[in-house]
């Protein structure tokens, strides 16, 4: 199977020759902004502003190789970690309907726009103004010539990886598609954008042609320098095009078979971060496994079986502390509240929580509701407050009830 991180490496040194010694000296830079941003998180101030420039710092560090824009970028960054008064980046932009107004990326502003779209559908309230912002694929044609048009990288010859864009817009997608409570709200308070039957099957019929027949997964295309297209299986993309699709989706066999080979593998295509196990990948594979459980044979549940209870004893041991806490990586989560929300979510997909017996397993878990109600306390204690927190939080709450 092909490497490829590896191969995005090399394809981002045949267009920068100094590629690799420039994005470590731009990561050393970004490092100690990003511990300020955490520190200045855990308070209780969710410095929405300073979390966007981070979050595009990010992007461009690892999916570019433009420099000069990063570092203009990492100057926006550190300027904004001295005003604590950030409020003003949580709303919606007038002038086009958008969210996320420190984002110069458009796709950014479109994931900005779901999770906003979710927070407005929990409380019926319709968004201010109209998302005019959404015209690159406002209608079924431009729909289908903006994902082809960032399905395949060529890294070699313009320096960017398009994974990241198509990975955000198709997820954005698929839960307007997808989920029929955000499908629901677009029809019924969205103005600017026409959520029509034919725009779903358009898109619907783009993903089923997107997915590859070999390994059942999604994921960036990759052109080389030598001419080679290679098809990466992307664990993320997968996760979310299957997710919203609530599992009705096909290859269920080569989906399975996949998902256990590339275990050892580092994320995006494979498990593993920094060569160890993660909350959020520990989530996404629970979810796979669980939604395709009764189509695959025994010798596949049985592997996957085994597999959950690795990763359910590392995430026990190895991710969290005595009292309850998930402890934070700043190399792969946004927030301290994103390393509580997978750790609750993977503990909850596995049935931790619970005391009915786990679809993986044959027998419930007698400290998980225990463990669910030292969490609770612990982030009570921390005062998370970030959207990310109260998340995690509502799914203690559904788990276990309020503990006090």
């Amino acid at each position: 199977m092909t490497d490829f991180n590896s191969l995005i490496e090399q394809q981002f040194s045949a267009f920068d020759p100094d590629y690799s010694d420039r994005k470590g000296a731009y990561a050393d830079k970004l490092a100690p902004l990003e511990e300020k941003l955490i520190a200045a998180q855990q308070t209780g101030n969710s410095m929405a502003a300073s979390d966007q420039y981070m979050i595009e710092c990010k992007w461009l560090l690892l999916y570019t190789a433009d420099w000069d824009g990063l570092e203009k970028k990492i100057a926006q960054f550190e300027k904004s970690l001295k005003n604590k008064d950030q409020d003003w980046a949580e709303e919606q932009v007038a002038s086009d309907g958008s969210w996320g107004p420190c984002y110069d990326q458009w796709f950014l502003k479109v994931d900005a726009m779901i999770d906003a779209i979710n927070a407005l559908a929990d409380e019926g309230i319709a968004p201010d103004y109209p998302l005019t912002f959404l015209s690159p694929i406002a209608k079924p044609a431009d729909l289908v010539a903006w994902l082809d048009s960032q399905k395949t990288s060529r890294i070699f010859a313009d320096g960017l990886d398009r994974r990241d864009a198509l990975g955000a817009v198709s997820a954005a997608l698929s839960e307007m598609c997808f989920k029929s409570e955000i499908r629901d709200y677009f029809r019924q308070y969205v103005k600017g954008f026409d959520l029509s039957d034919d725009y779903i099957a358009v898109y619907k019929s783009w993903l089923d042609d997107w997915q590859d027949a070999q390994s059942g997964y999604w994921g960036g295309w990759f052109e080389t320098d030598t001419g080679d297209i290679l098809k990466s299986p992307d664990l993320s993309l997968t996760f979310h095009n299957i997710s919203y699709q609530h599992g009705k989706v096909g290859l269920w066999p080569a989906i399975f078979k996949t998902t256990l080979a590339i275990r050892d593998d580092a994320y995006p295509f494979g498990w593993k971060h920094n060569g160890d196990f993660n909350n959020h990948n520990n989530y996404d594979v629970a979810k796979i496994f669980d939604l395709g459980w009764a189509e695959v044979d025994s010798d596949s549940q049985k592997l996957a079986s085994a597999d959950i209870s690795t990763i359910m004893d590392w995430c026990l041991t190895k991710s969290m502390t005595p009292d309850g806490g998930f402890i934070d990586d700043p190399t792969f989560y946004n927030s301290v509240g994103a390393a509580y929300y997978y750790g609750v979510s993977f503990l909850d997909q596995i049935g931790y929580f619970g005391t009915d017996i786990p679809f993986w397993t044959d027998h419930a878990f007698a400290d998980g509701p225990a463990l669910c109600c030292k969490i609770q306390k612990k982030m009570k204690a921390e005062k998370l407050d970030d959207d990310e927190a109260e998340a995690a939080m509502e799914k203690l709450l559904d788990a276990c009830g309020n503990c006090g």
